[in-house]
């Protein structure tokens, strides 16, 4: 109760702040019932302030602190229930629910096992490509499957791994230890890297899309799946195999030798069985997903150049390709995955309802709960008022450098935050602030919502690495300091991979930027 009544305070705390904001004029007469600008954002604040703390600080459970806006901003006048449903019945997290049950079936049928074993005895037993093996097997997973679920699949194979090394005895007691700690490492980053890949990835993506939804409406360039995945797979990959190479050669440095009795390791893997029926089906059912999603949006190669998607040619004329979302193409999806035999001897499916129940609800509730906070700050005057806030920064400070200090600020935030409390809060201000300065939003949300996901060093700092630390296979001193190596080498690589290739692939001049244009 005592966090509880916590979060309550530093909801009041928000509240009061909130009173010294520059909100921008009325730009209406207000209709019957609409709330002036700063009691009703004093208000949402409130609701903020409250129920960001309460995830943070574990006040209440996850999904009922969720519910928290659903509850509290009609009741305080803020919006409608009509009004604040509208964010928990959100396109994306159709998007999200259809693609873990996607993700159940491929672990029901135990195809991301066959996956993961399969990278990691292509690369052969040496310490060194071992743990490249698994970091690469844990950012392909995770880019289309939960993290967590991605980090306790892996854990038990990584930790029989590590034993079966040592058994062997044939690394000295310091490698072998730095050995299991970067097989750890490798596991917990991986998950964490792979999210930043796709759009379903992990949860801050989907939270940059609602925000952005509303700036594509009012002729914004539409970021699309498939943009999305061409812009930060390639980061996520890059990130993965030079994290790889900073763990084993200079945090948890490990010798560059094969085992000798290396082929003793990957007895597991050697001793897959033949590909099963399920296993092809659901292969096929998650081809199928990918291609629809990655060709249902416009591509747009240029100026007057555009390549539409298959969605162009089903939605009413005059529609936009959004019209047909990615949620509905999940759910189609999920609903195959129930109807599909899975070709076992028992007559089942792929999925069924009892595997289905096991999905994270909790988590689409908190996505929900985002979503409707985030789009109550325009008509409340919230949103404008942060922008008034931070034109004048964003005025002074070259793109470059204020990339940078986002990029590491919310890294760091993220560290000891919830990298989608962090998104929620501070999405909806960039966005804002970078309308006020006439600057390209892309410029300051892409930042934002990767450099959430960039947060390896501390055990809480994100569940997989909180899973792993629980394995007592890497202390705390092993984590933070291939974290801190980590945290760096994100952003470092982050700021160059944004100015050359993701800004200017979704349309933004970064050349302009530097000169000083906008």
């Amino acid at each position: 109760m005592q966090r509880v009544l916590l979060a309550a305070a530093i909801g009041l705390v928000c509240w009061w702040l909130g009173h010294y904001l520059p909100y921008p004029p009325q730009q209406h007469p207000l209709a019957p019932g609409e709330q002036p600008y700063g009691p009703a954002a004093c208000r949402l604040l409130f609701v903020v302030g409250m129920t960001t703390s309460s995830w943070l600080l574990a006040a209440m459970p996850i999904a009922a602190a969720s519910l928290l806006p659903l509850a509290l901003l009609p009741i305080l006048g803020v919006r409608s229930t009509a009004d604040v449903t509208v964010g928990y019945g959100h396109p994306i997290l159709w998007l999200f629910g259809g693609g873990f049950v996607l993700a159940q079936a491929v672990e029901r049928c135990g195809l991301h096992r066959r996956t993961a074993l399969g990278i990691v005895a292509a690369l052969g037993p040496h310490p060194r490509r071992l743990v490249l093996g698994f970091f690469l097997a844990a950012t392909c997973a995770s880019m289309w499957i939960n993290n967590t679920a991605i980090a306790l699949l892996l854990l038990p194979i990584g930790t029989v791994l590590v034993q079966r090394a040592a058994s062997l005895g044939e690394l000295a007691p310091r490698a072998q230890a730095n050995f299991g700690a970067a097989v750890m490492c490798a596991i917990a980053f991986g998950a964490t890297i792979g999210g930043m890949g796709s759009p379903i990835g992990t949860a801050p993506n989907a939270l940059f899309f609602t925000n952005y939804e509303g700036l594509v409406a009012n002729g914004a360039r539409p970021v699309s799946f498939l943009l999305w995945m061409l812009a930060f797979a390639p980061y996520a990959l890059l990130l993965s195999f030079l994290a790889s190479q900073l763990i084993t050669r200079i945090a948890l440095p490990l010798p560059g030798v094969r085992f000798a009795r290396g082929d003793e390791l990957l007895r597991e893997a050697r001793a897959l069985p033949p590909w099963r029926r399920a296993e092809v089906r659901t292969a096929v059912l998650f081809g199928v997903a990918v291609l629809l999603w990655t060709t249902r949006g416009d591509l747009q190669l240029g100026p007057g150049s555009v390549v539409h998607g298959w969605a162009h040619y089903l939605v009413p004329p005059g529609e936009r390709d959004r019209f047909l979302a990615d949620g509905s193409v999940a759910v189609l999806v999920a609903i195959a995955a129930f109807l599909i035999p899975s070709g076992a001897p028992d007559r089942g499916r792929l999925v069924d309802w009892e595997t289905v129940r096991r999905m994270p609800f909790d988590l689409l509730l908190l996505l929900g709960g985002g979503i409707a906070m985030a789009q109550a700050f325009d008509p409340t005057g919230l949103s404008g008022a942060f922008g008034e806030l931070l034109r004048p920064l964003i005025g002074a400070v070259h793109p470059v450098w204020l990339l940078l200090v986002l990029i590491l600020t919310v890294s760091m935030l993220s560290e000891v935050a919830s990298n989608t409390a962090v998104a929620t809060l501070l999405l909806p201000i960039v966005r804002e602030g970078a309308v006020a300065a006439d600057l390209d939003p892309l410029v300051l949300m892409l930042p934002v919502v990767i450099g959430a996901s960039c947060s390896f060093m501390l055990p809480i700092a994100t569940p997989p690495n909180t899973i792993v630390f629980a394995s007592r296979q890497i202390g705390f001193g092993q984590m933070a300091r291939a974290g801190v190596g980590m945290n760096l080498l994100s952003a470092l690589l982050l700021l160059p991979v944004l100015w050359f290739w993701a800004l200017p692939l979704c349309g933004v001049d970064t050349g302009a930027l530097a000169g000083g244009g906008r």
